[in-house]
């Protein structure tokens, strides 16, 4: 029985670092784009500066996020560790298909659809906290919204600042501001985005423990009056996965950012870290995870429509959202399916 339980509890930890090195991968693009395209950083450094402010933000900036994601959208009493695993892999599938077609697609967004869907099929409809749920979604939906006024503003309220300069004096000086940008983007995403595996991983020890106390000891120990809490182990192990995928780089979907939506120049790049990384972390603090790929995305956006509506592609705009719209409910499908095909295969074999 103690076998199965600490295998168990190690294929979780396994996938959702798994999980957190794909998040970075994949969300290296909206993070680096920027200030890659723009010539303020070369590729390698960007990514590899990036990734250090990244595994800072996760380390050092509060666990808000991942006490949301642990006990905020299902309920810890109805769902089993089964669960998370099946919801874990499904969005870990939804990352990989994301990549290969180089679509900036939401990591948070496949997990959070992956949790709902094993917990439909696995708990009951009772086994999800809709009124959390509601108000993740309307944070989801609004802040890529956000996102695009405040760069659109911020970037048309610097283009009147710096009507009278030179350009080249202005766009050195940009080029010079740009990193530090970029650096509080990362920490902000590292922020929000690494502790939805923080939140995993303790919410399936939390529930593993009572299974078998002296085995899972050896990871997790329950808080004051057997509260759920987040390890500093956990924080460390989460924080270094997502630095060390932010710093390999989903190059498909840099690609795409970087220079498929428009021409970015350092006032677009600055702008649009600027704002993404401002509205990242105060959701961090909040305790709401929000799709950091969607705001950053929408920020460059908002800053390029500032100059000239026109001079944004809008049909790899219009693909962003679409692939946005279909993640929940496409992640959700497919962990519920993963979750029965799981069961009936447990079945079948009488194990």
């Amino acid at each position: 029985m103690d076998s199965s339980i600490l295998a168990l509890a190690l294929l979780i930890i396994v996938l959702v670092l798994l999980f957190d090195f794909s998040n970075g991968f994949n969300d290296s693009a909206p993070v680096v784009a920027a200030v890659i395209s723009s010539g303020a950083m070369s590729p390698r450094n960007a990514l590899l500066a990036t990734a250090a402010f990244e595994f800072a933000g996760a380390y050092l900036l509060g666990t808000a996020v991942a006490k949301m994601i642990g006990t905020g959208i299902v309920d810890p009493r109805i769902v089993s560790p089964q669960i998370i695993l099946v919801a874990v892999l499904a969005a870990i599938v939804w990352n990989f298909l994301a990549w290969y077609r180089a679509v900036p697609t939401s990591s948070s967004h496949a997990l959070i659809g992956g949790l709902i869907g094993a917990a439909l099929v696995g708990g009951g409809i009772e086994s999800i906290q809709w009124f959390n749920v509601l108000k993740i979604y309307e944070v989801l939906i609004f802040s890529p919204l956000v996102g695009f006024a405040i760069a659109f503003a911020l970037t048309r309220g610097l283009l009147a600042m710096l009507k009278q300069a030179r350009p080249t004096t202005a766009n050195l000086t940009l080029l010079r501001l740009q990193p530090w940008a970029a650096f509080g983007l990362a920490m902000s995403h590292g922020s929000n985005d690494a502790q939805k595996g923080m939140g995993l991983i303790s919410i399936a020890l939390f529930l593993l423990h009572p299974l078998a106390p002296e085995t899972i000891a050896t990871f997790y120990g329950p808080g004051a009056g057997g509260e759920f809490r987040v390890p500093n182990w956990v924080i460390a192990a989460c924080s270094a996965a997502i630095a060390l995928g932010m710093a390999t780089g989903g190059w498909r979907i840099i690609r795409t950012l970087g220079g498929g939506l428009y021409r970015i120049r350092p006032i677009h790049g600055f702008t649009s870290q600027v704002s993404s990384a401002a509205i990242i972390y105060a959701s961090a603090v909040a305790g709401f995870p929000v799709s950091t790929s969607q705001i950053a995305s929408s920020s460059i956006i908002g800053a390029g429509a500032a100059q000239r509506m026109n001079a944004v592609r809008w049909t790899p705009v219009r693909q962003m959202m679409a692939a946005w719209v279909i993640t929940i409910p496409s992640a959700a499908a497919l962990s519920a399916l993963m979750y029965l095909a799981a069961r009936w295969t447990i079945s079948t074999l009488g194990m």
